[in-house]
């Protein structure tokens, strides 16, 4: 349906006010998605700008940043009225909702805001980017469903998440709706040739004291409980136990109300007695995630739901050709058959997962054969392609009576 619009002019969209809750530098994955695409978009010149939560920074692009409203505190029903009076002050032609993010928790406001913006006559067009449904909890899905309800487009990360909620909610059907990718979080590959990766390879493996013959594992992403992080700790110590010692670098933030999760979640390599070959390095500036990018020789995620387009941080690695090891996917995705450069094991065990990193590094001639060759999906997940899909989304609903 997208494919078969003729993109507007950029000028003829209007004003976009995003509504993400999350937004950098808060560790939240949607919301780092969030971020990307506005960029992409202000860059393409459409005139956006960001409600978010008061954690949110201005994003920089070009000659001056993109205006962020970082005015809410509560995203609960009381917090409602602050949200319907800055979008009436900002007057937006479309209000683009990203949901759900870590700022919303368990609030009410985003799923009630359509109706009340329907309910005050107000004649913004509602665009809704659904980053999840089909695993959700039965509440998160009812509040979606809340969402949904009121927006005159909906739009989801991939096919898979798409038709689950048709076959949930028959009525999107009748909305203009959209299977649209999430694209790479971080810095674009292509701004660096072959010399500048290799002599960044070098840099950031010294600065790691690594050699040039040890393998390097990397974990992307805020390290939350459905990462499956203690399944990859005990696959290390599987792997140690046949011989092979890779180091783990773990870059991202855990989030402030999983403190406690993350303490434990750090004492447990320690336990395992593979504490030394795991690395802990946070949230990283745009260079020195361009170095553990570079620096990697696989990337491991071992997903306890699976893996899914949807997943921002894995997709970020994708796009750097990064051979990478995931946990199977629920369905079948067309898109993934044959792909050598990513390889699958069960979820939640500690042993295929071992083993799927086994036949990946065992052989230093074939992983470095892996890790040199460009991956095919990356087209898939360029932003430019996603920008173009969202604005005739945008341009359907702003030709809506």
């Amino acid at each position: 349906m997208v494919d078969s619009v003729t993109e507007m002019p950029v000028a003829e969209i209007g004003r976009v006010v995003v509504i993400p809750g999350s937004f950098p530098p808060m560790p939240c994955g949607v919301g780092d998605s969030a971020y990307e695409l506005a960029h992409a978009m202000a860059e393409k010149g459409v005139q956006i700008e960001v409600l978010a939560d008061t954690g949110a920074d201005s994003v920089e692009i070009g000659e001056g940043p993109i205006p962020i409203h970082a005015d809410i505190t509560d995203w609960g029903l009381f917090g409602i009225k602050t949200l319907v009076r800055t979008l009436e002050r900002l007057e937006p032609d479309i209000v683009h909702i990203h949901y759900p993010s870590k700022a919303y928790g368990k609030g009410l406001s985003i799923p009630f805001l359509p109706h009340l913006i329907r309910a005050r006559r107000r004649k913004f067009k509602i665009v809704v980017t659904l980053h999840e449904f089909r695993l959700s909890h039965p509440a998160r899905r009812l509040a979606a469903y809340l969402l949904i309800d009121s927006a005159d487009a909906v739009c989801m990360p991939c096919p898979l998440e798409l038709n689950a909620l048709i076959r949930k909610h028959i009525s999107v059907q009748e909305k203009i709706h959209a299977a649209i990718p999430v694209g790479p979080v971080g810095p674009d590959a292509d701004d660096y040739s072959k010399e500048r990766r290799d002599e960044m390879r070098r840099v950031t493996r010294d600065k790691w004291k690594v050699k040039d013959s040890d393998v390097v594992l990397l974990h992307y992403g805020t390290p939350t409980k459905s990462k499956g992080l203690e399944v990859l700790f005990k696959a290390l110590k599987l792997l140690k136990q046949e011989g092979e010692t890779p180091f783990l670098m773990i870059v991202g933030d855990h989030r402030p109300d999983e403190i406690e999760f993350h303490r434990l979640l750090k004492g447990q390599p320690g336990g395992l007695g593979v504490g030394d070959q795991v690395r802990w390095l946070g949230r990283l500036t745009n260079d020195e995630l361009i170095g553990a990018f570079v620096g990697a020789d696989v990337g491991v995620f071992p997903f306890l739901d699976g893996f899914s387009f949807r997943r921002s941080s894995l997709v970020g690695v994708l796009m750097w050709d990064i051979p990478i090891v995931t946990t199977e996917p629920t369905d079948e995705l067309e898109q993934i058959i044959g792909q050598e450069k990513v390889k699958f094991c069960a979820k939640n065990d500690p042993r295929a997962l071992a083993t799927a990193l086994l036949t990946m590094i065992a052989n230093r001639k074939v992983l470095e054969r892996l890790r040199d060759a460009p991956n095919p999906l990356r087209e898939h997940f360029r932003w430019d392609g996603i920008v173009s899909k969202y604005m005739q989304i945008y341009q359907l609903v702003k030709n809506m009576k």
